[in-house]
């Protein structure tokens, strides 16, 4: 795949959302940085896996928001308005025919503000733990009555179960 096309085509998507949406959708605030948000957010987004804009997925569109424009220097007022930003292009290129899912990525961006926000102050994100740690000891949750360590443990080592 030609990375030139690739650039050309994300220069030209980016363009039409401005020129034909930026009056109802981007923040005059932020306008004058949503051409550079934009193209760097989707290059990384076509980066992670070496696809077209029209191929990315939600991993890449993650990605292009949390690690892509993670090095942005923004003041914190406008910080908050990038995932919309992104979010409203993402929906706008499933309107055009460009890019399936928009609406889902949409609202997946959206979901990742906090993330987006803490990546900025340069915080690492946290997973929190939803269910009690497995001791090897205990008995396996699939439901063989054995211990932990004699039956799924080594699951992930190829072992049969």
């Amino acid at each position: 795949m030609d990375d030139r096309w690739i650039q050309e085509q994300i220069e030209n998507w980016v363009s039409d959302f401005l020129i034909d949406d930026a009056g109802d959708r981007v923040d005059p605030a932020l306008a004058p940085h949503a051409q550079g948000i934009l193209a760097t957010f989707l290059r990384h987004a076509c980066s992670v896996r070496q696809v077209a804009p029209d191929a990315i997925e939600e991993k890449d569109v993650r990605a292009g928001l949390l690690d892509g424009l993670g090095s942005l220097s923004l003041s914190e007022k406008l910080q908050p308005l990038v995932p919309q930003l992104v979010g409203e292009f993402l929906a706008d290129l499933q309107r055009r025919g460009r890019l399936a899912g928009g609406e889902s990525h949409l609202h997946m961006v959206l979901t990742l503000k906090d993330a987006f926000l803490r990546s900025q102050r340069g915080e690492a994100e946290s997973i929190d733990r939803v269910a009690a740690k497995i001791g090897r000891n205990d008995r396996c949750p699939c439901g063989s009555g054995k211990k932990y360590k004699k039956c799924c443990l080594n699951l992930l080592d190829g072992d049969d179960h």
